[in-house]
């Protein structure tokens, strides 16, 4: 009878001492990565024709079969590459190739689109006629316009368009964005020039800045952005870190 004792008493103890644990458990830290939890995208937007941020969703979700939207180009796969997930987020092993965005005058904007298997200087060799943009136009039924130029201030990802942007006017969704731990510098002697002998060009490349430190970039919240027909109609900041 007194061994049955003890060892009810250490069972009410134990379950006591778990339901004390239970009760006094820690708060969720309010710096966390939860911004990337929600991220889905590899897609970048521009603030201020030079701000860099990361997405949540890219504006293109909404057509089915965007994701195969080149799969037609044997030069075009995907590809493994290691980017510091606080400056952009890496490819997954189904994509292709990532969109640049440029919310300007509150007014969102698609301005150009990178091929991670495609060469830096080799766009024009797979492309001769600007067919990523035609097959963009195609998938949207929107245009790339002239009247809308690319911002002079963009860093080279949008170097290879030269027909204008195109307004995301299909565009009716909400969007958390989270500025990017790599910036570009810009300025004289900031700039690197880059002979392409596809394009008989040479293309001047802003110099990327150094890397934000990790414990400060968890500590910028993330903010969200509501679309109305491509139009910018609310932004706040959010409590997602």
């Amino acid at each position: 009878m007194k061994k049955c004792s003890c060892l009810l008493l250490i069972f009410l103890s134990i379950n006591n001492l778990l339901s004390f644990i239970q009760a006094q458990k820690l708060p969720k830290p309010k710096y966390s990565y939860d911004f990337f939890k929600k991220a889905k995208t590899t897609d970048m937007l521009y603030l201020n024709d030079t701000v860099l941020y990361l997405m949540t969703k890219s504006p293109l979700e909404v057509f089915s079969g965007y994701k195969n939207l080149y799969a037609s180009y044997k030069e075009i796969h995907p590809v493994e590459i290691w980017v510091p997930i606080i400056s952009q987020l890496p490819p997954s092993d189904k994509t292709t190739y990532q969109v640049i965005w440029v919310l300007k005058d509150s007014n969102l904007y698609l301005t150009d689109i990178s091929f991670y298997s495609i060469d830096f200087c080799n766009y024009k060799s797979v492309f001769p006629n600007n067919e990523q943009y035609k097959l963009m136009e195609k998938l949207t039924k929107v245009k790339f316009d002239e009247k809308y130029p690319i911002p002079s201030g963009n860093p080279p990802l949008t170097f290879h368009n030269s027909i204008g942007m195109m307004p995301a006017k299909w565009f009716n969704d909400t969007i958390l964005i989270k500025i990017s731990a790599s910036q570009y510098l810009g300025g004289q002697g900031k700039e690197l020039p880059i002979y392409c002998s596809d394009a008989n060009d040479t293309i001047w490349i802003k110099r990327p800045a150094q890397t934000m430190e990790v414990d400060k970039w968890l500590k910028i919240p993330s903010e969200e952005l509501v679309f109305k027909n491509g139009k910018l109609i609310s932004r706040k900041v959010t409590d997602i870190y």
